[in-house]
């Protein structure tokens, strides 16, 4: 006999509706039953969610984390041993159940370790080898290839041949186009973020300048590989319709981080799902001095918010969006069904269905602040956070 549990008295958070005191079926790894009211029979191993939230787990296809967890300064590096195993505990507890590890292959002598070619390789053969290991969460890899770096095509090839990598995206960072269409501002990030001189700042971007960049027919090879291999494909920082265009004819399914509202928009009418940082929403602002995603939002030209370079962004975001008046449901597909779907793995992920995975969070509020209390992946318990309750002040004394 299969075992069996349920979660019950949930306020259940479906793609299209809510079911408050719900009950949750699970066997073994899925989703056997969503049932409203609570259960007939009550069992030792059924978990009471007390009528908190129960939502899917978030689904983040995009995500700099990896890279921060293995190099957090210049001159420290971390074995990805250490690194891949700790950064899951981080991210369970954001809610995070799928991830898509974002690995940028700038150029063979990037100017950061953790983004030269050989690095980036070597993180994407050791997180498909890890993830064989025992884990609490699903790791993807998502291979963000600057056009500027030609030296790495063989190895891009062999990446989307031996199935490595389970995202592209095409990047272009050329200074006065893309996010730095201002150079005043990548130059001030550079000097701000990435702690160089303002004369090393200048230089680099010179170097930028003067780089040569993938031929067409190389890079439509490579996407035309990549669909071969059913890998959706990404652009990156669109800034104008002629871009898109582009993208559009390399397979691309995907616009991250558009540069204008008027872009945002033309991918969506395009049939690209259009993703925005979840931190841009926190913040009400892009740090690149780009499109807000609020503001896109607002015009209906956002499918996806995805952690870019703040895991605790997600879940925060989505919360941020249903106290602006947007359904709970709504708000939450976008950091769970819409990028499942967007990353084609809707069938088993992404949303609370019969017959999905049982990636699970319970999930309370605050001053609307969300609370996460428990997380399940694949049927289990792999996060519980147990709050403590505020200690009366003459305890204290």
């Amino acid at each position: 006999m299969n075992f069996q549990k349920k979660i019950y008295h949930a306020n259940i958070v479906t793609p299209d509706r809510i079911i408050n005191n719900g009950t949750i079926i699970i066997e073994d790894d899925r989703i056997v039953g969503i049932e409203e009211g609570l259960p007939t029979s009550i069992e030792l191993d059924d978990i009471d969610a007390e009528g908190k939230w129960v939502l899917p787990g978030l689904v983040d296809s995009h995500s700099d984390a990896i890279e921060i967890e293995l190099e957090p300064r210049p001159s420290s590096k971390f074995p990805i041993e250490v690194s891949f195993f700790e950064l899951e505990k981080k991210l369970v507890g954001e809610g995070i159940t799928t991830i898509y590890h974002s690995l940028s292959l700038m150029e063979e002598n990037a100017k950061k370790w953790i983004r030269q070619n050989q690095t980036v390789i070597n993180v994407i053969e050791d997180i498909k080898r890890l993830s064989q290991h025992q884990h609490l969460i699903r790791h993807k890899t998502h291979l963000r290839y600057e056009i500027t770096n030609t030296s790495a095509v063989p190895e891009v090839r062999r990446l989307i041949e031996t199935n490595k990598i389970d995202q592209l995206s095409f990047m272009d960072h050329t200074p006065g186009q893309g996010q730095f269409r201002d150079i005043e501002i990548q130059k001030k990030l550079l000097i701000e973020h990435r702690h160089y001189s303002e004369e090393e700042a200048l230089e680099i971007i010179e170097e930028s300048l003067k780089q040569q960049k993938l031929e067409p027919s190389v890079l439509k090879n490579l996407a035309e590989l990549a669909t071969l291999h059913d890998i959706p494909i990404a652009s990156h920082d669109d800034d104008t319709i002629e871009k898109l265009l582009l993208v559009k004819e390399l397979n691309a399914s995907i616009s991250e981080f558009p540069i204008e509202l008027v872009v945002a928009k033309k991918a969506k009418e395009m049939g690209l799902y259009v993703v925005m940082g979840a931190p841009n929403v926190l913040l009400g602002k892009s740090h690149s001095n780009n499109l807000s995603a609020m503001e896109a939002i607002e015009n209906g030209a956002v499918d996806i918010f995805c952690s870019d370079y703040y895991p605790s962004s997600m879940l925060h975001a989505a919360f941020k969006l249903y106290h602006h008046g947007h359904s709970i449901y709504e708000a939450i597909n976008m950091v769970s069904l819409n990028p499942a779907k967007a990353l084609r793995i809707d069938h088993e992920v992404g949303s609370i269905e019969v017959g999905k995975k049982a990636d699970l969070l319970i999930v309370s509020e605050d001053q609307m602040r969300p609370v996460l209390h428990t997380v399940f992946m694949n049927g289990n318990i792999v996060c519980q956070m147990n709050y403590q309750s505020p200690v009366a002040a003459s305890v204290l004394h």
